[in-house]
């Protein structure tokens, strides 16, 4: 097409050296396989490739290089040090010895917790006002629902895959709605999501893919906006 990797990179607005990572398959250089799938996705797209075709291959050889670069647990030449089952022995005294210990301590301080407690009540005399209780907000439970069939991944705060499959239509899915918590999909309008039951439109815009939405902004759509979805 006599286009320059420059060229390529400034249409579909992905960076060069990601490009050149996935043209020389140095998997290490890319920032992710969501990432990466949808990259290669747009520059497949963007030269008139196969876009199935080329992801399948893709993948078949990130996991034939993964296999390569597998590296032995251990060294086949090493040898297991002798059994010493006297040391075994020795952690299970000294564990009993601290649980004794730790259970005399513990009977010890209950009367002085309870005299505590006792001293911190108010009296039906003494007038003084109770604490007031601490009202502890229910963590609010957010699904997503699969429109039809779709890749779906979700990750925790520190990037720990915790889902990557395809969802079939109707299935539901229920991530942990802690912060940090963001999801990644091939096609943002395969999934619809709900929080407590109430809708909250589609995870992203049709036919695009969706790379790292926070589950923290997720929110119910307003009465004005479902109207607007309706109509």
């Amino acid at each position: 097409m006599g286009l320059s990797l420059d060229e390529v990179a400034e249409r579909i607005r992905v960076r060069r050296e990601f490009l050149e990572a996935l043209e020389q398959m140095n998997i290490k250089l890319l920032p992710g396989k969501a990432y990466a799938l949808a990259f290669l996705r747009s520059y497949a797209r963007a030269l008139g490739v196969d876009e199935r075709a080329i992801v399948d291959q893709f993948q078949d050889e990130v996991a034939l290089s993964r296999e390569e670069n597998e590296k032995p647990i251990r060294n086949p030449a090493s040898r297991p040090r002798r059994d010493r089952p006297w040391m075994a022995a020795a952690a299970l005294v000294a564990l009993g010895i601290g649980f004794v210990g730790w259970r005399a301590l513990d009977q010890q301080a209950k009367p002085d917790s309870a005299a505590q407690e006792q001293a911190a009540a108010p009296s039906a005399s003494g007038g003084h006002a109770a604490t007031p209780a601490v009202a502890v907000s229910p963590r609010r439970v957010v699904e997503i629902k699969a429109v039809t069939n779709a890749w779906l991944e979700a990750r925790g705060p520190d990037g720990t895959v915790f889902l990557s499959r395809t969802l079939r239509a109707g299935d539901v899915y229920r991530p942990d709605s802690s912060p940090g918590w963001t999801l990644h999909a091939r096609d943002g309008a395969a999934f619809e999501l709900y929080v407590d039951g109430a809708a909250a439109g589609l995870l992203g815009p049709v036919g695009m893919p969706v790379l790292g939405r926070s589950i923290d902004e997720i929110q119910p759509l307003t009465q004005a906006e479902l109207r607007s979805t309706r109509s």
